[in-house]
């Protein structure tokens, strides 16, 4: 009886953590999503998450090649749990990353890249 309840709380103990994963900061969907292939230059770069991005942690960069491009000031939307910037000048066809950095009610800053590519005419 003691061996089964001793399985039981190891059971928990392993299976909690995996069950307690959508309570973390994460992506939900972006704007371009990751891996497209856009006919025309997006004007606003925005991503959403699972929690509202915090102040002074979060931000946008964008990357083509190992050449940074110039956005806006990131902006953090709370209705929408959301950030966005702007491209300061229309993006020429290529490749892109988007790079995000930013925290969410636990306060462990996470990271991550969409990468989108505009397609030349």
């Amino acid at each position: 009886m003691r061996s089964h309840l001793v399985a039981l709380i190891m059971t928990v103990a392993i299976a909690a953590p995996a069950a307690a994963s959508p309570f973390h900061f994460e992506v939900v969907r972006s704007t371009p999503a990751d891996g497209t292939t856009l006919k025309a230059a997006p004007k606003r770069l925005q991503v959403w998450f699972s929690q509202l991005p915090a102040r002074g942690v979060s931000r946008l960069t964008l990357k083509r090649g190992d050449a940074d491009v110039p956005l806006t000031e990131t902006t953090i939307d709370a209705e929408s749990k959301s950030m966005y910037a702007d491209p300061k000048t229309a993006l020429a066809p290529g490749a892109y990353a988007l790079m995000w950095r930013g925290a969410g009610d636990d306060g462990h800053v996470q990271t991550g890249t969409i990468a989108f590519t505009i397609a030349a005419d």
